[in-house]
């Protein structure tokens, strides 16, 4: 049973924990405003020490949700925060709760200045875990072009269904009153997922009255058909260049058409016989003829066509200057650039007795030939350019 509390006790608590509701459902709504709140430190006292900006918006929900009756009575209140899309759809991203706990409470004399200090921890937890929410990360990103976060205020425990599967529960913390224990709690959702909801635009498609009217289909078309008999697509073609003239048949009935390059697929056919056909099926080459052409040179480049046999001719190249046989050439190019040939140097190595007798040889030539060079240093002496 909860202690019996002094009228000035319960009125202090009151008041306290008026405050706290207000200013937690402050802390809230602020951190989802999508900017970043700078506060200047006043000289004059603040509830609880913390710098929030008072919204009037707010706190007139936040009024109108307890109704100006005692906020004890009116617990749990929760803020919901949710997204809306500019095309109407919305999904509830979390929701704070705050509620009370009137089995579990704590009382000692004095206690009205060690609950407004616990209130002042539990709001700055508040705005730290404000932040790390992923609803935060969405309420800085929001824009009237993608979408807008709302929130609301109201009395009663928070729904959990709109949070979707999956969605997780987070205590702030809680704090110890002689009338019970008051905690705070978030409930946010992981899967960000949006169900399409029904908008208030309508995007249907305008379509005539007489859309899908059965008396208008193609059996009843409003067009009369032509009597015209229908030929085929092969009717009115022209032989292109260089192509092989083919047999135009006028079917009575439409026809189905060749296959594509169905000329490509057959084999090559004797000269002389595609000779007689296209003279006899041209009368071109029959004014050829009589010219004086042989029809066998205009249609030399259409019959090689005909075979796919052909297609790649593989051509003898012949390089100017070259030899036959190349292959050998390059053969033996390799061959003697594999190692490098002996040095004649060393092939035939003198003995010590001719390496001396050689030394000797030239000693003797450098004292016959040392007077040459006196005289030729004393030229230089004497010379007028000398240094």
């Amino acid at each position: 049973m909860a202690p019996k509390l002094s009228v000035q006790e319960k009125k202090d608590l009151d008041r306290f924990t008026k405050f706290f509701v207000l200013k937690s459902a402050q802390v809230i709504v602020d951190s989802r405003l999508g900017n970043k709140i700078t506060t200047q430190c006043k000289t004059t006292s603040e509830w609880f020490n913390l710098a929030v900006p008072d919204l009037p918006e707010v706190l007139a929900e936040a009024k109108k949700a307890y109704n100006e009756d005692c906020v004890l009575t009116k617990l749990p209140l929760c803020v919901e925060i949710s997204l809306r899309t500019v095309e109407g759809d919305q999904m509830v991203l979390e929701s704070w709760c705050l509620g009370i706990l009137p089995d579990i409470y704590e009382y000692n004399s004095p206690f009205t200045q060690s609950v407004y200090n616990r209130m002042g921890i539990l709001l700055k937890s508040l705005v730290s875990v404000t932040r790390v929410t992923p609803a935060y990360k969405l309420s800085r990103r929001q824009g009237p072009d993608s979408y807008i976060i709302l929130y609301r205020i109201y009395v009663g425990e928070p729904v959990s269904h709109a949070l979707g599967d999956g969605y997780k529960v987070v205590r702030v913390g809680q704090l110890c009153t002689p009338i019970g224990t008051l905690h705070l709690t978030v409930l946010y959702r992981t899967k960000m997922t949006i169900s399409p909801t029904t908008s208030g635009r309508d995007n249907s498609i305008m379509l005539k009255s007489d859309h899908f009217n059965t008396n208008l289909s193609p059996r009843h078309g409003r067009c009369k058909q032509s009597d015209e008999k229908n030929t085929s697509l092969e009717d009115g073609m022209k032989v292109g260049a260089f192509a092989v003239p083919m047999k135009q048949k006028i079917e009575a009935e439409v026809t189905i058409p060749e296959t594509p390059f169905r000329s490509l697929l057959f084999t090559r056919r004797d000269t002389s016989s595609a000779q007689k056909e296209s003279s006899s099926d041209n009368p071109a080459v029959e004014n050829e003829e009589q010219n004086g052409n042989s029809p066998a040179e205009s249609h030399t480049s259409d019959l090689t066509m005909m075979s796919t046999n052909d297609d790649f001719i593989m051509v003898d190249l012949k390089t100017p200057f070259a030899s036959k046989n190349v292959n050998a050439e390059l053969g033996m190019f390799y061959r003697e650039w594999q190692t490098a040939p002996p040095l004649q140097a060393f092939t035939n190595i003198p003995t010590l007795a001719e390496q001396v007798q050689d030394l000797t040889k030239q000693l003797e030539n450098f004292e016959s030939d040392m007077n040459k060079y006196d005289d030729m240093l004393l030229s230089l002496c004497h010379s007028p350019n000398n240094n």
